[in-house]
């Protein structure tokens, strides 16, 4: 497997997570709109692209 085939599973697999800590944290504060949904979303992609590179090094 490559470095980059490896780093996007790793990207992934980080958005995943990200996303499923975001998803519980919405459902159990009742932040249930399609904006607070959206926020996850953004944080999660932005978590993922700058954790990865940082723990991959």
């Amino acid at each position: 497997m490559e470095f980059w085939d490896f780093s996007l599973v790793m990207v992934i697999f980080v958005f995943l997570v990200c996303m499923a800590i975001g998803s519980t944290l919405n459902i159990l504060f009742k932040m249930t709109m399609k904006r607070d949904w959206l926020i996850t979303l953004l944080i999660s992609i932005g978590l993922s692209i700058v954790i990865v590179p940082l723990v991959a090094g």
